[in-house]
């Protein structure tokens, strides 16, 4: 790959290599991508409620619980441990 075409061709384009899907996903612009994916309502609910059940059937009833945090004074730090509280230099 030469120098001028590192200056000319974007990155996104070069580095689609071969399929012509891809230098065509890499060659349209962001606020055209945006515009094709807001005119498209009903799909997009489509895909967002597949991913949440996706989602939720991956993490299964298992909730993970929060790990504690430890702060002292108006330390703005959440703190993972005792320790690192009591270390704190904003004492």
């Amino acid at each position: 790959m030469g120098f001028l075409s590192r200056l000319f061709i974007p990155r996104s384009v070069r580095r689609a290599a071969h399929p012509a899907r891809a230098v065509r996903r890499a060659v349209t612009p962001k606020p055209v991508k945006r515009v094709r994916r807001a005119m498209h309502p009903v799909s997009n609910a489509k895909y967002s409620v597949e991913r949440s059940v996706a989602t939720s059937l991956r993490s299964g009833s298992k909730r993970r619980t929060k790990a504690p945090i430890y702060r002292h004074g108006n330390c703005p730090v959440k703190h993972r441990t005792p320790e690192a509280a009591a270390g704190c230099r904003n004492r």
